[in-house]
């Protein structure tokens, strides 16, 4: 059984997650979600923010693997500018966002318009898990140790949820001096789910219910999920319905060689 508050990766995963992190760093984008105001981050702090991540999402697998026999692929594929793996894991239906931060972070922080963008496209993760990243800050790199933090519902992502803050870009995350570049939901490590072993039971005893996504408010418009899709249907629908329309009438040099054969008298 691995202690979840000390999962170690082998060099061989570390190796392959700096890889990982180094060859995506180009392709992704130089700004926060949707935020074209912020300053462009470089391609090294793109790099380590990837490496954290990543290596999150390996220590999530293997804790899932070695302690309770479930199986978490990983996805080491590069994707485009602008695009993203679909989720982190899925298990029994649940979407989930594997988070991590560079240990000595005492906030999960889920940026708004990265739940805008998968709102949008009806593919909102259900949970989130978090995780810290021990990292020698003299050598700027990993040393290989990651803790599990413990975990969210989406359902705790609002304005109204008591143990959850609203965080605007230019705020300064409570507790640091770091100023924030995008609007987050954030939770303090300590409000987190910490039974592992319950949300487990959970996780693979239930599905999570269409009303958690369907329901979900956006953090900037208050729409929920299906207000936003219904929205989207009907524009489609009546785009389909006018291009239908214009492609039906008759063109107008087809009109105009219509009426010339009527003024000659042909047919």
């Amino acid at each position: 059984m691995l202690d979840v508050k000390n999962i170690r990766l082998s060099q061989e995963e570390l190796d392959r997650c700096i890889e990982f992190a180094k060859k995506s760093a180009p392709n992704q984008q130089a700004i926060e979600f949707g935020q074209r105001t912020t300053k462009p981050r470089g391609t090294n702090e793109i790099a380590r923010d990837n490496l954290i991540g990543k290596i999150a999402e390996v220590a999530f697998s293997k804790m899932m693997k070695e302690n309770y026999n479930i199986n978490v692929p990983l996805d080491f594929n590069y994707y485009p500018r602008g695009q993203w793996d679909s989720q982190d894991a899925v298990i029994n239906s649940w979407r989930i966002d594997v988070k991590g931060t560079r240990q000595g972070g005492h906030w999960m922080l889920i940026e708004w318009n990265k739940l805008k963008f998968r709102q949008r496209d009806n593919n909102l993760s259900h949970l989130y898990v978090m995780f810290s990243v021990a990292w020698n800050r003299t050598a700027d790199c990993p040393t290989g140790l990651v803790s599990y933090e413990g975990a969210a519902s989406l359902k705790r992502l609002n304005s109204e949820c008591a143990t959850t803050k609203v965080l605007r870009k230019g705020d300064v995350i409570p507790g640091t001096h770091a100023i924030l570049q995008a609007d987050n939901y954030g939770i303090e490590f300590s409000k987190l789910y910490a039974d592992l072993d319950g949300l487990v039971q959970y996780l693979t005893t239930k599905k999570p219910p269409k009303s958690l996504t369907a329901k979900f408010p956006n953090p900037y418009t208050g729409q929920t999920t299906e207000q936003i899709l219904s929205t989207a249907k009907l524009d489609e629908t009546r785009s389909g319905k006018a291009d239908a329309e214009r492609k039906a009438e008759p063109g107008i040099l087809s009109k105009m060689a219509f009426w010339t054969r009527k003024l000659l008298g042909n047919k």
